[in-house]
This record gives structure tokens, C-alpha cells and sequence, in this order.
């Protein structure tokens, strides 16, 4: 009776807990969206002000001023630089409804980093992935750092296509593989140097694979190294095999050391249709394979039409970072020719 009697108090509490732990966290989310809301406003009144007297001193001289009297009674949570983004703040969010969702879904601190980022689409790809994969403002950082739009295979296509997916992935929470897969993946984290083998790279993924997994995205789950399979009585091996539960897939990853074949396209079509046929349980969509090159090549990836395979993914990986500047531009003109080839 007395054992019923503690079973029943650590139920009771567990509840109570649960209550409490729910109220707490709705109330944290409700003080952050109204703050968040009094940031723009701020931003909304000082800019009406400075419009209103139209003089590009007076503009410099009143956000001084005023931090300086709300930093007094309030503290420095209004100093210069914080009034000058709420002023952005409101400049980038006019629309007081998409004002409102973002405000509802997001910290002043992951919006902060997100208003200065200056090409809308870009932007809200940020806010939608963060939103999805509850991305920390650290990662929100690395990810903006490391032009992850600028990687994903979504940035390659039509602006219409970018607007669609990341609208399925906001009102379905339903994520595509062109905002999944990247090209090149980042991986100076293996710590590999001039010359080493596949099973060295396999062999360093493994050991870092926390930091493998944060690079290929947050809901990539591992699940086999050389999977083996049979066929026609031959063994076959897959290198690495993950899914992914935002796609519901399994993904089959092929490492190489030289740049890309158009042998490895067969190879990989081969470990897909095994997977499908063997692996794959019903509620789940088609296999995807990624071909992780030490670099691409244009021609034979055009001449496959994989650029448009929806099944097969090719990219590179860098063990070592160039300079952002050459990356950057490396990016850009990647972006631009894959554009370009598809208006053509």
C-alpha cells in the first residue's frame, strides 16, 4: 500500500512538473515575442521621426541621444548599435503579418543576425532552416559564415522553384533535397592532410562524426559503414549510409579520392536499386545516393543530366579552406552558370 502510495506522489509530481515546465516555456516565448515586437516599434518610431525632419545629421545625433537617456533608465540594452538594429529591423519587416510569424517563431537574437542579410530570398532560406532544424544563434552564425545557401543545390535554381520549396517546407514542414544536399562540403574538420586514402577519409569522418553529421545537416542519422551487399554472388560495399528523417530516405554515400567518373553514376544507380529493393521499408521514399568527389567534372555531370538527377547527387569536399573571398566567388560563379544553363 505505501509503495502504491509513492508511485502515485512521483505521478503527481511528474505532472505538476510537466505543468509547470509547459507554463514556463509558453510565458518565455510570449515575453520574447513581445519584446521582439518592442524592438520594432522602437525601430518604427525613430525611423518616422528621422523621415520627418529629413536631415541626415539629425538622424546620426538623435539615436545617439537617445541611447544615451535609455541606456540611464533602461541599460545597455539600448545602446547605439542595438537602436540602429531595430531601425533595420523595421525597415527589412514592413508587413505586419509575416512581421508577426517571425516574431512568433524566432529570438531577437537569431533575428538580428538574419535582418543583414541584404537578398530577401536568401534571408528567409536562413529563417526557414533555422526554424526547421532549430538551429542555435552559433549555428545560425556558422551557417551564414559558411554561405550555406550558397551550397545547397536549391540556390542553382529558378528564384520561383527557391520560393515554392521553402513555402512547402514552411506551411508543410516538408524539406526537399535541393535545400538538403550541398556543393562543396566543408570538411577541415578531418584534419587529413596531403595525401591520404579512402579509408583514411572514411576512417576521419567516423572519428568526427558529430561534426560530419552538423556539416551534412541535423537530421541525418548514421547507420551502416561498408554496408555490405551481394549481388550475382560478387560483394559490394556501400562506404557510408545514413537517413534522413526530414526526407524520409536512405541515403547512400560513395567517397572518392579523384574527381568525379562517369563509371561512379552506375555504381551508385547499382547500391540504390539494392537499397530499394532490400532495405527500404514501405513508408519510405526512394534511396538518394551522394557521390562525394575530391572534385567535379562539368562535362560528364552535364552529358548525365545530373544536375537535374533527382536521385543522384554529386559534390565536392574540401579538406582544407580556401579564402572566403576566392570561395565566394567560386560560389557565385557556380550559381550563375547553373542559372543561366537553366533559362537557356
Amino acid at each position: 500500500m505505501k509503495n502504491l502510495e509513492i508511485q502515485n506522489t512521483d505521478n503527481l509530481l511528474l505532472s505538476i512538473v510537466d505543468l509547470i515546465d509547459n507554463a514556463r516555456n509558453r510565458v518565455s516565448l510570449t515575453i520574447n515575442s513581445e519584446l521582439t515586437l518592442l524592438y520594432w516599434n522602437i525601430g518604427k518610431q525613430i525611423n518616422e521621426d528621422i523621415l520627418k525632419n529629413s536631415r541626415a545629421d539629425y538622424g546620426k545625433n538623435i539615436v545617439a541621444e537617445l541611447s544615451n537617456e535609455l541606456i540611464e533608465r533602461y541599460g545597455s540594452g539600448f545602446n547605439k548599435r542595438n537602436l540602429q538594429s531595430f531601425i533595420k529591423f523595421y525597415a527589412v519587416y514592413q508587413d505586419v503579418e509575416i512581421l508577426h510569424t517571425v516574431c512568433a517563431k524566432l529570438a531577437w537574437s537569431h533575428i538580428r543576425q538574419l535582418i543583414y542579410i541584404e537578398d530577401g530570398l536568401k534571408r528567409e532560406f536562413y529563417i526557414q532552416m533555422c526554424i526547421h532544424e532549430h538551429w542555435s544563434v552559433r549555428t545560425l552564425q556558422g551557417r551564414i559564415e559558411s554561405m550555406l545557401f550558397e551550397r545547397t543545390a536549391i540556390s542553382k535554381k529558378p528564384e520561383q522553384t527557391i520560393i515554392n520549396d521553402l513555402k512547402i517546407l514552411e506551411n508543410e514542414k516538408q524539406i526537399s533535397p535541393d535545400l538538403t544536399f550541398r556543393d562543396p562540403y566543408f570538411l577541415d574538420f578531418l584534419g587529413l592532410h596531403d595525401t591520404y586514402s579512402e579509408k583514411d577519409l572514411e576512417s576521419a569522418i567516423l572519428f568526427n562524426l558529430q561534426n560530419f553529421i552538423t556539416e551534412m545537416g541535423t537530421e541525418f542519422a548514421f547507420l551502416a559503414r561498408q554496408k555490405r551487399i551481394i549481388i550475382d554472388n560478387e560483394d559490394y560495399k556501400i562506404d557510408l549510409l545514413f537517413f534522413h528523417r526530414g526526407l524520409n530516405r536512405l541515403i547512400a554515400i560513395d567517397l572518392k579520392l579523384d574527381k568525379f567518373r562517369a563509371a561512379y553514376k552506375g555504381q551508385m544507380e547499382l547500391y540504390l536499386r539494392w537499397l530499394e529493393h532490400n532495405e527500404m521499408k514501405e513508408w519510405e521514399n526512394k534511396p538518394i545516393g551522394l557521390i562525394l568527389c575530391s572534385e567535379k567534372s562539368p562535362e560528364q555531370i552535364n552529358y548525365l543530366q545530373l544536375d537535374n538527377d533527382e536521385n543522384i547527387k554529386v559534390s565536392e569536399y574540401l579538406t582544407k579552406l580556401p579564402e572566403k573571398k576566392i570561395l565566394e566567388e567560386k560560389l557565385q560563379k557556380a550559381i550563375a552558370l547553373a542559372r543561366q544553363t537553366v533559362n537557356n
